[in-house]
């Protein structure tokens, strides 16, 4: 395997080619529209995929000998899942697993290449291929109906540090987070054909298969301790929740979860009327992009009429505020929109008038919250006798969406299984 640190190592850029120097070898990747050959490799990958390649590849797994894999490239590939964080490395494992699926199909086809087109005004190269359209097709659809990878529905290359224009090498140099010398090492030891590419996809796939399994395992166990948790009253659950989201990892995403856990319960009690409760939104989801004012909406048809925004570990929001302004102008229709905070907001006059400033020119209620103070306003809403069924319906929600139980309404595609074992923790 290619060392990490060959001096050697470099990367020529002419008008018309790449010319990659790697421990003494020269390749030349070549600047222009896909060839003939490139073209017939291309349908070839796209038809087996298309036939169903990577669900029979998951058929045969059970009966699978990797004894042919050397310990090495078992141990890369570990180390690549292992390096998923809640925040980071899921990419790289997804456009890994697309490089061992287009190697196993084409063992011709250079997984370094990712760009590839017969159409102008596009870059290309002759031997490249277009793999963020084999992915978003086929590789991420396939891992996120199977549970395998948590990644961006729209996939992995919606990370823009995969998509510059050199070849895939360790002297790639963008911004890259999570585990990039496992994931080059690999591209390395599938070019230089020391990994079996077939066989690594494979191993790939039962690693990420058994962090599924274990993971589900986990969750099963979360959601049976919370049905049968004993402190179910409003105060104790209400108590419980800021107890997790300020203990556990990544608190800023445990509290948008929490929030919106909350009006989960409120919507399954029958409590928001006519109005329906938006799904959440992609934690890499641009806002503007997507049209959501908040990280919790409510809409009347197709129109937000209530947003709250979870702003963890912020209390001072007269920026904020401008953004909300911003938005709101371009979604007519909104009544109340406003910031939930984790502590005491931070009332300093530029913010409050500010606030009061925005609501007069706007005409929608702008509220400032802290946690304690928006689920009181949220309360207003629930009778007395009804408050503990609520906080059962919100411990419930809460524990599911993390568990992966409720992707229709809590698509929480970054890995849930801290956040589960804490809340196991926690429901013993």
């Amino acid at each position: 395997m290619p060392s990490k640190n060959s001096d050697n190592s470099h990367l020529d850029v002419y008008l018309d080619r790449y010319e990659l120097h790697q421990n003494d070898v020269v390749t030349t990747y070549y600047e222009g529209f896909q060839n003939a050959a490139t073209q017939q490799r291309y349908e070839k990958i796209n038809t087996a995929l298309s036939n169903r390649y990577l669900y029979d590849v998951m058929k045969k797994l059970p009966d699978v000998d990797f004894a042919e894999l050397s310990e090495e490239n078992k141990t890369l590939l570990k180390r690549l899942v292992n390096g998923i964080t809640s925040e980071v490395g899921r990419a790289l494992v997804g456009v890994a697993f697309l490089q061992l699926t287009i190697k196993s199909i084409a063992p011709d086809q250079s997984i370094r290449l990712h760009k590839g087109t017969t159409r102008r005004g596009s870059f290309s190269w002759v031997d490249g291929i277009s793999m963020r359209t084999i992915d978003s097709t086929y590789s991420t659809p396939f891992l996120r109906e199977q549970g395998l990878l948590n990644v961006n529905k729209f996939g992995v290359f919606m990370t823009r540090s995969l998509a510059e224009n050199y070849p895939y090498s360790k002297l790639y140099k963008a911004e890259m987070r999570g585990p990039f010398t496992e994931w080059i090492d690999i591209v390395d030891a599938i070019e230089d054909e020391s990994m079996p590419a077939e066989l690594g996809l494979y191993y790939l796939m039962a690693l990420l298969k058994n962090k599924s399994d274990a993971f589900n395992s986990m969750a099963d166990e979360a959601v049976a301790l919370a049905e049968k948790y004993g402190d179910k009253s409003f105060e104790g659950i209400t108590k419980f929740m800021k107890d997790f989201f300020n203990e556990t990892d990544y608190s800023a995403r445990a509290f948008e979860i929490v929030i919106h856990g909350f009006m989960q319960a409120m919507d399954e009690s029958h409590l928001l009327g006519d109005l329906d409760l938006v799904p959440m939104s992609q934690m890499r989801s641009a806002n503007k992009k997507h049209g959501n004012i908040g990280d919790v909406e409510l809409k009347d048809g197709r129109v937000i009429v209530e947003a709250w925004d979870a702003k963890y570990g912020k209390s001072y929001l007269r920026d904020e505020l401008e953004e909300l302004r911003d938005k709101i102008l371009t979604s007519p229709g909104v009544k109340v929109a406003g910031f939930i905070v984790d502590s005491e907001v931070d009332r300093r006059r530029d913010v409050i008038n500010r606030a009061e400033e925005i609501s007069l020119e706007t005409g929608v209620e702008i509220e400032l919250f802290s946690f304690d103070e928006w689920v009181a306003y949220q309360t207003k809403r629930i009778a007395k006798s009804e408050l503990d069924k609520v906080a059962a319906r919100w411990l419930l929600a809460v524990v599911e969406s993390f568990a992966q139980r409720r992707l229709d309404i809590a698509p929480i595609d970054e890995p849930c299984e801290a956040w589960v074992s804490d809340l196991i923790k926690k429901l013993k």
